[in-house]
């Protein structure tokens, strides 16, 4: 292998001990180089500019400079770079700030050799598969193909902080019970990329993917979307994630934005199935997403993972209003009360929905999600509860801006021809 092909490394941190530890663990990678060594966040700055590193392992913890600051700053200067954060600690407040700052991964110490291979070999195929993300072709955002102001979908992100809770069979389901309640336009977006499962809740061939708009991102707009979504027959309209994961790996965060983007001037509703993780592109939905939907069970552990993400979203800045709890696969024999979850998370749960797992399966199985298979079910009638207070609360929503706008525009004519006091 050439040196040009080589993933350019740069270690940054305070230790000298670690610093030659890792490199040492590299030293036999054959499609590895480590180019530089900087032992604190200002040296960092000043290597990256110097050697252009592909990939920057970053200690968070440093004197003078932290690893925090360093990456802001050189990602302000090479937005190509790609930094993953090392820490001693994984609290929540430090995932938080590697993630703002535009860290792509988080590796807590002591790193296994495994870990950092998969994590330097996973961001630079991602640097190196990732186009300029622009919307070309298109309305431009809150201005329809006619000129006059558009009203922005709704985007629904059906989210799980811990996986196996149901989550994408309940977004299929939300999807289409929104369909049959509002007779609106809606979408229904496959958001994992790597493991998708809709083409197979929703009985749909993966013929074209999402895979198919990151590689034209560039040429975004209505009609490339109206090519690659498949149709459901309820006339929902889903952007299916691809049959490999390899495939999916090359879809971006950026990628992401953008297609929610257009999705949001072209539908009413935008429901989308986001992965259990806070990586970049789970956090991406979820920052667009003007209501979160989060399934948990009651599971310490489910419960546990949402009390982390709860703790997330309040640093992330998202309002109380945007999360909405829903008890999934609902039950009295696990031995906790929903009303002790209410008390240890301290939030209110919006709904619950009912345990029917021998149903579900079966709905998976035939293809056929159960608010169309079985309308009359409990768990049917949950779902459809469930989409009558998020159209409510959106419309309520959507009514208020509206009402918003009306008065700064009759602000903004008539206010200068009322006289002052």
């Amino acid at each position: 292998m050439s040196e040009a092909e080589k993933i350019r490394v740069m270690i940054v941190d305070d230790v000298i001990d670690t610093r030659d530890q890792l490199e040492k663990l590299l030293f036999f990678e054959k499609d590895i180089e480590v180019v530089a060594k900087a032992s604190n966040g200002r040296e960092a700055i000043a290597f990256a500019r110097h050697y252009r590193p592909q990939v920057i392992l970053m200690d968070i913890n440093m004197p003078d400079m932290d690893g925090i600051a360093a990456t802001e700053a050189i990602l302000t200067q090479d937005p190509g770079i790609q930094v993953i954060i090392m820490s001693v600690q994984g609290e929540t407040d430090y995932i938080r700030r590697a993630m703002l700052a535009g860290a792509r991964e988080f590796l807590i110490k002591p790193i296994s050799a495994d870990d950092l291979y998969r994590s330097i070999r996973h961001v630079a195929k991602l640097a190196a598969m990732r186009p300029v993300v622009a919307v070309a072709g298109g309305a431009a955002a809150g201005v329809a193909a006619d000129g006059k102001p558009s009203v922005e979908g709704q985007i629904f992100a059906v989210f799980s902080p811990k996986g196996g809770v149901g989550v994408s069979s309940i977004a299929a389901n939300l999807a289409i019970a929104i369909r049959q309640q509002t007779n609106k336009k809606v979408a229904l977006v496959d958001g994992n990329v790597i493991f998708g499962d809709l083409s197979v809740i929703l009985n749909l061939r993966a013929d074209k993917t999402i895979v198919d708009i990151a590689s034209r991102i560039e040429g975004l707009d209505r009609d490339l979307l109206n090519d690659v979504m498949a149709t459901h027959p309820t006339q929902v309209k889903v952007l299916l994630a691809p049959p490999d994961p390899q495939r999916g790996e090359i879809v971006t965060a950026d990628h992401i934005r953008a297609i929610l983007e257009v999705l949001r001037q072209e539908y009413d509703y935008v429901v989308v199935d986001t992965p259990a993780s806070f990586q970049d592109r789970s956090l991406a939905v979820l920052d667009l997403a003007q209501r979160i939907v989060t399934l948990m069970t009651l599971e310490m552990h489910c419960l546990r993972n949402v009390k982390l993400f709860l703790e997330v979203a309040d640093l992330l800045n998202y309002p109380a209003e945007k999360v909405t709890l829903v008890l999934n696969k609902a039950t009295n024999r696990t031995g906790i009360r929903a009303d002790e979850v209410e008390k240890h998370l301290q939030r209110k749960l919006a709904l619950q929905i009912g345990d029917a797992a021998q149903e579900m399966t079966l709905a998976i199985n035939q293809g056929a999600p159960i608010v169309m298979a079985k309308p009359n079910h409990q768990v049917a009638k949950d779902i459809m509860n469930l989409v009558r207070e998020l159209v409510a609360k959106a419309n309520k929503e959507a009514t208020a801006k509206s009402s918003a706008k009306s008065r700064s525009l009759f602000g903004s004519l008539f206010g200068g021809l009322i006289p002052r006091r």
